[in-house]
């Protein structure tokens, strides 16, 4: 399997992982989306307009938690520019995203989760600001992993162009000529569903079990990267050696 598939699978993984936080937020921390910010900032507009103070507070934590989280992806990427966009400071950014979900979730199993959630959404909407900002980084298909909308209206724009083909074309022709971005980007919004549901149910059932899985999902996403590229640079370096 080549570089560039195994990042569009790892992308699809993170598509899920911001699925799961959003409900996880939304569930766990008072109804607050920490990974989706329009809909985040349709909640403050509501909550400001009925003067709801601790639904605002919620709603602002998590917006700017997520813009702290961009910045410090944006600075901590720079702005190399690589062949295929996964560079090694994103990896990088997805590391800090790791540990950051890894701790969201060792406080909210701890008896201090209550007194500690305005923290935690704050905490928890910077990772996912970090994951934006490398997914935009990265580039694959125009996918943003915690912007379901862009990836629903090119879902329907590819879906269109099909349909004014057919007249042209059989189904079967169709199918092939899709490009593989077409179809990564109905897998976003597949998996993005996918995660909402996961951890949905998970929460509902087993709470304490939901918040460990993003966690596990970018940082298995980030140990294979880092793995990847330590493979790739031996490789290289041997090919040096030899020649």
């Amino acid at each position: 399997m080549n570089l560039n598939t195994l990042q569009k699978y790892a992308m699809l993984l993170l598509c899920m992982s911001a699925g799961m936080v959003d409900v996880i937020g939304y569930l766990g921390l008072g109804h607050v989306l920490t990974a989706n910010m329009t809909g985040n900032i349709v909640l403050l507009g509501i909550a400001i307009a009925r003067a709801q103070e601790l639904v605002v507070l919620r709603a602002l934590l998590a917006l700017i938690g997520f813009i702290a989280g961009n910045a410090i992806a944006a600075y901590m990427i720079g702005h190399v520019q690589t062949k295929n966009g996964w560079s090694a400071r994103v990896t990088a950014v997805f590391t800090v995203e790791s540990i950051l979900l890894l701790l969201f979730a060792i406080a909210m199993i701890s008896p201090y989760s209550e007194q500690l959630s305005y923290f935690l959404i704050a905490m928890l909407a910077a990772a996912m600001g970090m994951q934006t900002t490398a997914a935009r980084r990265i580039g694959i298909a125009g996918i943003s992993t915690t912007v379901l909308t862009n990836n629903l209206a090119a879902v329907v724009e590819d879906a269109v162009s099909i349909l004014q083909r057919l007249r042209h074309a059989n189904i079967r022709s169709l199918v092939k000529a899709l490009s593989a971005d077409a179809y990564l980007r109905a897998g976003a919004v597949v998996i993005y569903l996918g995660g909402v549901i996961l951890a949905a149910m998970l929460f509902h059932h087993v709470p304490m079990m939901a918040v460990w899985i993003p966690a596990l999902i970018v940082g298995g996403v980030t140990l294979y990267a880092r793995l990847y590229s330590r493979g790739t640079t031996k490789a290289a370096s041997t090919d040096d050696i030899q020649s």
